[in-house]
């Protein structure tokens, strides 16, 4: 069929069609070309008039206000190789990504296993703090610390003696234990802007931890003191960063609070030598687990949460593993068979790393799942719900709970 030809009307008609568009293409272009122009004369004139304002230091302070949190949310690759680390010391999920610590390195990868940030930083004996905001790496016995976000070093300081310690909040504030010439204990406090807003000495007792409390407003130090007697106690202090005025003061007899940590409700749990004890938010004591004549192989706190291991058998690896909520109440006491390296909760459920394999243990059901893995495998990660991450030497493998423990798709 021949093609119809094209009426005088409709070819006018498409001629003026083609000549509004060429003009307001034409338009556009002129605007973009001025808004070009712009853009060379703003930055000329503020090389120019700016230019000793302009350093590394500001450039550093512009993008931490840029979120660097990866658009990938779901990790694509099964295994993350970590480059040019000989001796791996820490790991931490750092904005959806693996933060990896080494004696000369700092590393972030994102969830293809690609590396977004890969410093050189010497770090003797070093010690990984991950939040929202910063990452905190310090040199335990050391004198400097640095903080990161996954572009750059955002910030360095060093102190005349060691860091023993140290603690980072959601938002970025954080804490340093150090001490001074006159101070057997000195804690400084610093906002998320880096700047110094609180300070605390003590000249005879030794800081062995400390935690903030979400809102960043309040923090809890446990200081280790020895009485008339001889006999060790433990220093309770609950500090918000604008009073002078301590909150709460306490002390625990002829015990060694060695880690603390706030609960969801504004109360807090202490882990010591001999016990266990968790506090309401109005430092009156709700209930202390005992450990009786046994002492814990592996334990630790995330609030919410309190587990740990021992083995009350003279000879053999079986272990009795028990898990309590934020109140001291106990919610699970299972046994399991091997070495224990790992315990940790996440989503309901405790998994427990061993020797040469993982086991998923429900804390609705009791149910146990063992699946094997390779040895030598440091720690494990929660990256997400659904997300694990198995931490060795010269790789961390990736692995859905779903699939792994359930053979689900």
């Amino acid at each position: 069929m021949a093609m119809e030809e094209k009426t005088e009307e409709q070819l006018l008609e498409e001629t003026q069609n083609a000549e509004y568009y060429f003009r307001i293409a034409k338009r556009f272009r002129i605007i973009m070309f001025s808004l070009i122009l712009v853009l060379v004369v703003f930055v000329t004139a503020m090389f120019s008039s700016y230019r000793e304002e302009i350093t590394v230091e500001n450039l550093r302070y512009f993008l931490k206000y840029i979120d660097t949190r990866q658009a990938e949310k779901k990790a694509t690759a099964d295994t993350i190789y970590h480059s040019d680390i000989d001796s791996i010391v820490r790991f931490g999920i750092y904005r959806n990504g693996l933060a990896v610590v080494g004696y000369d390195k700092i590393q972030v990868y994102d969830l293809a296993g690609e590396a977004i940030l890969d410093l050189t930083q010497s770090n003797a004996s070093p010690q990984l703090l991950c939040s929202d905001q910063y990452m905190l790496v310090y040199n335990l016995g050391g004198t400097t610390f640095q903080v990161y976000n996954s572009l750059s070093k955002e910030y360095e300081e060093s102190f005349p003696y060691g860091i023993g310690g140290a603690a980072l909040s959601d938002s970025g504030t954080f804490l340093i234990v150090t001490r001074t010439m006159e101070y057997r204990s000195a804690v400084y406090v610093y906002n998320k802007n880096f700047e110094q807003i609180y300070r605390w000495y003590t000249p005879d007792k030794l800081i062995m931890d400390a935690a903030f409390k979400k809102g960043d407003k309040e923090f809890i130090i446990a200081a280790l003191g020895t009485g008339e007697n001889g006999l060790s106690y433990t220093e309770i202090l609950l500090c918000q960063t604008d009073k002078e005025e301590k909150k709460a003061q306490f002390r625990i007899e002829d015990e060694v609070i060695y880690r603390v940590r706030y609960t969801g409700d504004g109360g807090y749990v202490l882990i010591g030598g001999k016990a266990i004890y968790f506090y309401d938010k109005n430092s009156e004591l709700v209930r202390s687990v005992s450990y009786g004549s046994f002492s814990p192989t592996t334990i630790d706190t995330t609030g919410e949460y309190t587990y740990y291991s021992m083995n009350k058998n003279i000879v053999g690896s079986n272990y009795e593993v028990t898990v309590t909520d934020g109140r001291g109440e106990i919610i699970y006491v299972g046994n399991v068979n091997g070495e224990i390296s790992k315990l940790m909760i996440h989503d309901g459920a405790l998994y427990v790393l061993l020797d040469r394999s993982i086991m998923r243990i429900s804390m609705e059901t009791g149910n146990q799942i063992v699946k094997e893995i390779d040895t030598n495998c440091i720690t494990i990660q929660a990256l997400d719900k659904n997300t694990l991450m198995l931490c060795y030497a010269d790789q961390t493998k990736v692995i859905d709970i779903n699939s792994f423990f359930f053979g689900g798709t």
